[in-house]
This record gives structure tokens, C-alpha cells and sequence, in this order.
């Protein structure tokens, strides 16, 4: 749970593992801004605030998020409008799914548990949305906007953003070096992957790694 100004309130057992944190009292009064990269953040805040001027809940937002190692995983995240005995909007209150170790979220979205595990298995390969179509049974147009409603972002995004999650776990707990990192996680070169890491966590790759050691 998190206040109007985004600071925790409150969490469970399984919050605090994800968040590296021993107890509550560790937890409240904290912000996103301590515990995940800024880039990640922005949208974070915005889906916050979205639910609590609109008191509409948000439902199965699709998101990377950090692990306490500062690695990155995807989760299914769904927000709802937390107030007061006055009915008055006073934060939000999240609940929040790790899909690598548990599956039920993407059994809701049907053929795309099969397109996710079909990603998870060839994101070092060259992967064409075609081919990801076909995995869900739908055709190109009907693919490309349930993918969009569902992960709130296009296919090939996604890719991407996926392949940097894993480069992200392969910096800090291997030894690797960045140019193996890049062709492991499906980069055709270095310059690229940097780019793309720099984009989406407001660091190089190399930095990155560096500040977790």
C-alpha cells in the first residue's frame, strides 16, 4: 500500500523479499525512488496516480520490476483506489506477480502464456511477430492489438525490454563479458544493446554492472 505522495504504508512477507527489506518497518515511508532504477519509475507513478484521480483500478499491467540482486523481472502488477471511511482517496493498495515462478496470471490471458514461454525460450534468436502470431492462433492485426491491450506496449518493444531483463541478471551474477551479454540476450552487436540497456535504465551497461559489485 502506498500513500497520495507514493510512500509505502504497508506490504506483505513476500514484498519485502522482493524489495530486500526485513520487515514493515523497514518498508514504510520508503518510495519507489529507493528501491528500483528511475526509468522504471516514471511509468510506476503515473499508473498510481492514474488510479487514485480516477478511482478506476488498473488491471494486469505488464512490467518490468527489480529484484533485490538489481536484476530485472517481468510481473503482473494490478492497482486499486485505497480510501478512507469518508470515501476520500488517500493512496493505492497493489498487488503484484512474479509469472517465473508463478504462472497463473498468463493462464488469464490464454494463447499468450504460450506466446511468453515461446519468447522466454528464443529471445537470444531472431524473433519475428509473425512467428509469435502464429504461437497465439490469431492473425497479425488481431495479435498486435491484444498484445498491446494486454502489455500496454508493441510486440517488438517488448522483445527488446525482455532481452534487457536477462542481460540485466546476466551483469550482475556472471562474469561475462558485455559482448557476450549482447549475443546471449539476442543483440546483434554491442552499440545496439547499449542503446537499448541505456533507454530503458538510464545507465550503460558497463556502469550498471559496476554499481552492483
Amino acid at each position: 500500500m502506498k500513500d497520495k505522495g507514493g510512500r509505502f504504508m504497508g506490504g506483505n512477507p513476500a514484498e519485502f523479499a522482493k524489495l530486500g527489506v526485513a520487515n514493515e518497518t523497514e518498508l514504510v515511508g520508503k518510495s519507489d525512488t529507493d528501491f528500483f532504477p528511475t526509468n522504471l519509475i516514471l511509468q510506476y507513478r503515473k499508473d498510481d496516480i492514474q488510479v487514485m484521480k480516477t478511482g478506476k483500478a488498473v488491471l494486469n499491467r505488464v512490467e518490468p520490476v527489480s529484484n533485490p540482486d538489481g536484476s530485472i523481472a517481468w510481473h503482473v502488477t494490478s492497482k486499486y483506489p485505497l480510501r478512507n471511511a469518508q470515501g476520500e482517496s488517500i493512496g493505492i493498495m497493489g498487488i503484484m506477480r512474479d509469472f517465473d515462478r508463478d504462472a497463473l496470471p498468463w493462464n488469464l490471458q490464454g494463447p499468450f502464456l504460450k506466446v511468453m514461454e515461446y519468447i522466454d525460450t528464443h529471445y537470444s534468436e531472431e524473433i519475428l511477430v509473425k512467428d509469435l502470431a502464429v504461437t497465439a492462433g490469431l492473425s497479425m492485426s488481431q495479435f498486435e492489438r491484444r498484445f498491446i491491450s494486454i502489455f500496454g506496449q508493441t510486440p517488438s518493444r517488448f522483445i527488446v525490454r525482455y532481452r534487457l531483463t536477462k542481460a540485466s541478471y546476466l551483469l550482475i551474477n556472471s562474469d561475462r563479458t558485455l559482448d557476450s551479454v549482447a549475443l546471449d540476450c539476442g543483440f546483434c552487436d554491442h552499440s545496439h544493446f547499449s542503446r537499448s540497456f541505456i533507454a530503458m535504465f538510464g545507465v550503460a551497461p558497463g556502469k550498471y554492472r559496476r554499481s552492483r559489485l
